[in-house]
């Protein structure tokens, strides 16, 4: 683990939607599936991104352009320089999921993390049972990565999910699935993980076989400025992959607090 940022050279770019944008750097970092990096722009400040892959040559980085450090950063050109440090957090749990049936499910600029999962999972696909991916998006405008999803759709289950069509938990909702050997990892809004996992645990999965990757701002990645803080734990250093059952009452204690005030 590195403090430093350090300067990485823009090997490629490809925009999928008018904000989201995947650049790809030439860094032999290669994050563990789930864990994220910083990355900065001098004179703009720094953001927090999860590795959109498993490579040790290069890191994806998944990029929506929505504030002053993301906005400099989907403005760069191949060639340009970006500074990374990390990678910072806990991952998905690799041992836990080996042999396992796998299930994803990712909202929008969510895939991003889960991503790098899937990748891990093709690259050691023996090591895991059957896999189940659906990804939920507005509509066909706002479907990312989809070169990616065309390669997968030849190894795995994969079904993309349109708001217009029902939203991701309506259409798990409506499947025959068996997950009798099976843990879920999620990522998306938190709502949408809430609803999601509110439909697997309906359909038998307990909450410690489902895992949440958190999306809270992640500012300092080392738990000093408290901004990630879920009650007790920090995202940066405890997660951002999380039990269920482990943040679940910490949520809920938060939420409680919140309507308090």
């Amino acid at each position: 683990m590195t403090y430093k940022p350090t300067p990485y050279k823009i090997e490629s770019m490809k925009q999928y939607t008018e904000d989201v944008k995947l650049l790809r750097v030439n860094a032999g970092i290669n994050p563990m599936p789930g864990q994220f990096f910083e990355a900065s722009i001098l004179g703009f400040g720094e953001c927090p991104l999860a590795s959109c892959s498993h490579d040790k040559k290069h890191i994806d980085m998944l990029v929506r352009n929505v504030g002053n450090v993301t906005g400099e950063l989907f403005n760069l050109k191949k060639g340009d320089s970006v500074f990374i440090r990390g990678p910072y957090g806990h991952g998905f749990p690799l041992q836990e999921l080996q042999g396992k049936d796998l299930l994803f499910v990712a909202g929008g600029t969510g895939i991003a993390p889960v991503t790098s999962m899937i990748e891990y999972v093709s690259q050691n696909r023996k090591d895991f049972g059957k896999v189940e991916i659906y990804f939920g998006f507005r509509n066909e405008k706002y479907i990312l990565l989809m070169d990616r999803i065309s390669k997968w759709k030849k190894m795995f289950n994969v079904s993309i999910c349109l708001d217009k069509h029902g939203y991701v938990h309506e259409v798990l909702g409506k499947k025959d699935l068996d997950l009798s050997n099976s843990m879920a990892i999620l990522c998306g809004p938190e709502i949408m993980m809430k609803s999601v996992t509110e439909v697997l645990n309906k359909k038998g999965l307990n909450n410690d076989k489902i895992f949440w990757s958190m999306e809270r701002r992640m500012e300092c990645a080392m738990g000093s400025c408290g901004r990630c803080l879920i009650q007790d734990v920090y995202t940066c250093k405890d997660g951002p992959v999380f039990r269920y059952d482990f943040i679940k009452p910490r949520l809920e204690n938060e939420e409680a607090s919140n309507r308090v005030k």
